[in-house]
């Protein structure tokens, strides 16, 4: 028996209707019209050609809430999602979709930054006249120096959404995670408590079981938040440190996940995001990932291009900035 998942980040309308951002693109091609129509049939195809397929988005928006909705409902499919964004990124979140005949043991929604807050404990300050004098330096120094943040506190004030949803297939267990992290490249201790803490909570959540986590992580395979995912004892034993909270989170340095086009292809895509923005600039680089670990083997991977095929994505044939990835595992 197979299951088929696959992860798309499908960009907010509000953030893909803007030309002058997305200057290298046609106007048409930003429509979310256009755009929607196209994200519709690539999903529809992979529901239609494949058996026990999952959805997996990211970026789902309140514009596009009641259209997503109403697709999957029509093809006989239920969907979850929870929406943490905010008014001005048309409250932004995470969703996944599940056919209606497949049994569903659990859902979970967890804010994570909820869940680093609940792991620590703000430290007490000592009252004296050595910590007032202290308190009154830092208080004299940060009026000319900006007081470096503490990525913990940065982390806990999140609202990033992890969505997991244990399935069973041929009377086995298996939990489905999707997850957008926090794009803070400037801040890589943020982004790495999130990756810790996450790839944690969907260990726990599987108990033992199979366990697929799909999404878009703001990583690059280089990078060590990747490392984090996949690879045993990645952090050295060193957590980043905290100013303002005793830490009580310990991850399991043993528990780390394999990578779908990885396995199968011996490295990951050439890239799964492309655009050039008057913003950013040109940015071209693997960010999507479906991690595994369990009694599963990656039977085939959708295909992906080499290079892209036009100045900035979204074009005619991409309408996210994102490539979708998806992958066929076999269960053993």
């Amino acid at each position: 028996m197979t299951i088929r998942v696959v992860s798309y980040n499908i960009l907010v309308p509000i953030y893909a209707n803007q030309p002058e951002q997305y200057f290298k693109c046609q106007c048409e091609f930003l429509q979310t019209d256009y755009r929607w129509k196209l994200i519709q049939s690539y999903l529809k195809q992979e529901i239609i050609h494949h058996e026990n397929t999952i959805i997996c988005l990211q970026e789902l928006s309140l514009t596009l809430l009641p259209e997503i909705e109403l697709f999957f409902r029509q093809l006989n499919y239920v969907f979850f999602h929870n929406l943490y964004g905010r008014r001005e990124n048309d409250y932004m979140g995470v969703g996944m979709a599940i056919p209606s005949s497949m049994q569903i043991n659990s859902i979970s929604i967890v804010k994570v930054g909820d869940r680093i807050r609940s792991m620590s404990k703000t430290l007490k300050k000592q009252e004296n006249f050595l910590s007032w004098g202290w308190q009154f330096y830092q208080f004299v120094m940060n009026k000319f120096i900006e007081a470096a943040s503490d990525p913990w506190k940065t982390a806990m004030n999140r609202s990033n959404t992890l969505l997991c949803i244990q399935v069973v297939i041929d009377n086995k267990p298996i939990s489905i995670g999707t997850y957008h992290m926090p794009c803070m490249f400037k801040e890589p201790d943020v982004m790495a408590i999130h990756a810790l803490v996450v790839k944690d909570l969907m260990f726990q959540l599987a108990a033992g079981q199979n366990v697929i986590l799909a999404g878009d992580f703001n990583v690059k395979p280089s990078d060590i938040c990747y490392k984090l995912f996949t690879e045993e004892d990645s952090l050295n034993g060193s957590l980043p440190k905290s100013s303002n909270y005793e830490i009580f989170f310990r991850p399991n340095a043993e528990q780390v996940f394999k990578s779908a086009y990885r396995e199968k292809n011996a490295s990951e895509p050439v890239y799964t995001n492309f655009a050039d923005t008057s913003k950013s600039g040109s940015f071209c680089a693997t960010l999507d990932y479906l991690f595994f670990n369990g009694h599963l083997t990656v039977e085939k991977v959708l295909e992906l291009p080499d290079h892209p095929s036009s100045e900035s994505y979204p074009d005619e044939a991409h309408p996210s900035d994102h490539l979708m990835i998806a992958a066929t595992f076999r269960l053993s």
